[in-house]
């Protein structure tokens, strides 16, 4: 049980944020406006300060680059469910028990559930954005009963890490990398992802 208990530690609750993060920092490389209004809200709530839990609330332009991150690259982007009751699903008959995937992958990148889905505008998850996002329709951390646990953690954990590094560093990808990505039981960078850091003036 120990041992379980450690790889579930490990997998849900490390592996899964440290890719989120990557991907983050990846993201933010590729899209200078976005850098420039995660630093204008980091200088107006923190200052010079360490952040810390309390301002987590404040920094909802932080959170939605998270929230828009794990939209784009899930950090499982492949979740099997069983069927608890017969149904149909496009006239095909699905037996109770049956092992059906959900595909995170897909439905955060689907063009009738998502304006621009491929684009990374975390501008979508801002309280005032104009479209309100269906929440069958994004899946980061699941849903319903078998939802992930650690997810106000791992949310809170994201947010200050982000906080913490872009308070005092900007990472640019070196010229001429390739970034692609593979999907094992988590979605992560293939390979790795060099990322330099430099120091913000």
């Amino acid at each position: 049980q120990i041992r379980n208990e450690i790889i579930v530690l490990f997998m849900a609750g490390h592996e899964t944020t440290a890719n989120s993060l990557a991907w983050c920092w990846y993201l933010l490389s590729q899209a200078p406006d976005v850098e420039a209004k995660l630093h204008a809200e980091l200088d107006e709530v923190l200052g010079d300060r360490m952040p810390s839990f309390a301002d987590v609330a404040n920094l909802p332009y932080t959170r939605a680059i998270f929230d828009e991150t794990v939209r784009l690259y899930p950090p499982v982007p492949v979740l099997s469910r069983q069927a608890s009751e017969d149904d149909t699903i496009r006239k095909k008959h699905i037996p109770r028990g049956s092992l059906m995937l959900v595909v995170p992958w897909l439905l955060h990148r689907h063009k009738n559930l998502w304006d621009e889905p491929d684009a990374f505008i975390p501008e979508r998850f801002l309280a005032d954005a104009p479209r309100k996002i269906n929440k069958f329709a994004y899946l980061p951390f699941s849903a319903g009963p078998r939802v992930c646990p650690g997810k106000n953690f791992g949310l809170v954990e994201s947010v200050l890490s982000i906080a913490i590094l872009a308070q005092r560093f900007r990472l640019k990808l070196p010229k001429g990398t390739k970034v692609t990505h593979e999907c094992r039981l988590t979605l992560r960078p293939k390979g790795n992802l060099p990322m330099q850091m430099e120091f913000r003036k």
